[in-house]
């Protein structure tokens, strides 16, 4: 099957799906966004011991959701290698490293305003990867969710280093969706969303071998088990396997205006856990991105109406 990637037939097909093509880049948004329910029980676990976890435990959710499903899990052949490593390499191991490193030299809203770009970044990163022009309706709707999600987060401070962290966060969530948009022609999003994870689960094996020296007791008390269950197989397996089946209808420049409501999701989801209710200028922030997802997909997804001939 061709390499091309799927950003380049993606405005085409998506016309005929209408808003329904939406759903699964905004549920896989809200799972990432639900991780803040268990974040607590994580704290005290060794960083990259919990995420090889997570990551192991998403590749066997993948494959058991996969024969539930009745869904055919390919493995990447030589040609899907560099996306599925490269795809891993940015979006998992370089997102999180960066993420550990990114929160002793900035605060966290800092490096949550930088994951908000993530729209805009796609929006034109993805069309000019593709060999296109970036889509002027979608680029302006980007921009607004954008804008939208750092006032959710809020925007705080960071020295250099932080800020080499926080561009190294947007360029790895690129990464990861870039890299899968050509890879999905063949492997789909089942099998590349378990190969990524497979990788990033023996990245951080590797890694927290050779620095932490884990006990396995810390990983073993239910708490923590719980909370890995719950990370690998929801707040991992089914929202990665949600995302890429909406950068598949979609493609990567469009489903980015989708990330931009994880922000709104972890608020929300928060706030239902007992703490304190997003602000004003948060909920500004949320109509902002409602705002943006209707000025990059209303015009684009709706279906033209046919004339009626008049006699």
């Amino acid at each position: 099957m061709p390499t091309t990637s799927l950003t380049a037939t993606a405005p085409s097909r998506t016309a005929g799906l209408g808003w329904w093509a939406l759903w699964p880049g905004l549920a896989a948004m809200a799972l990432l966004g639900s991780s803040v329910a268990v974040i607590d029980a994580t704290r005290t676990l060794p960083v990259f011991a919990l995420q090889s976890a997570r990551y192991a435990v998403a590749v066997a959710a993948i494959v058991v959701f996969a024969r539930i499903f009745r869904v055919r899990l390919v493995l990447p052949r030589l040609r899907d290698l560099g996306w599925v490593l490269g795809g891993a390499a940015t979006g998992l191991v370089g997102f999180n490293l960066a993420t550990i490193v990114g929160t002793a030299h900035a605060e966290p809203a800092f490096l949550g305003a930088a994951v908000g770009c993530i729209p805009l970044v796609l929006a034109l990163a993805a069309p000019l990867a593709a060999g296109r022009r970036p889509s002027p309706r979608l680029v302006v709707g980007a921009v607004v969710v954008s804008v939208g999600a750092i006032a959710v987060t809020g925007w705080g401070r960071a020295d250099p280093l932080g800020v080499l962290m926080g561009l190294a966060l947007v360029a790895g969530e690129a990464g990861l969706t870039l890299f899968g948009a050509r890879a999905l022609p063949r492997m789909g999003a089942w099998s590349y969303s378990a190969a990524t994870c497979a990788v990033a689960a023996i990245a951080f094996g590797v890694l927290s071998a050779f620095t932490e020296h884990p006990e396995p007791a810390l990983l073993a008390s239910p708490t923590a088990l719980g909370a890995i269950a719950y990370l690998g197989a929801i707040a991992t397996a089914l929202a990665f396997v949600l995302w890429f089946t909406g950068v598949g209808r979609m493609g990567a420049a469009a489903a980015g205006l989708c990330a931009g409501t994880a922000a709104p999701a972890a608020a929300l989801i928060a706030a239902a856990l007992g703490a304190p209710l997003p602000s004003p200028g948060a909920w500004l922030g949320m109509a902002a991105i409602a705002l943006g997802l209707v000025i990059g997909f209303a015009p684009r997804l709706s279906t033209p109406r046919r004339r009626t001939r008049h006699r």
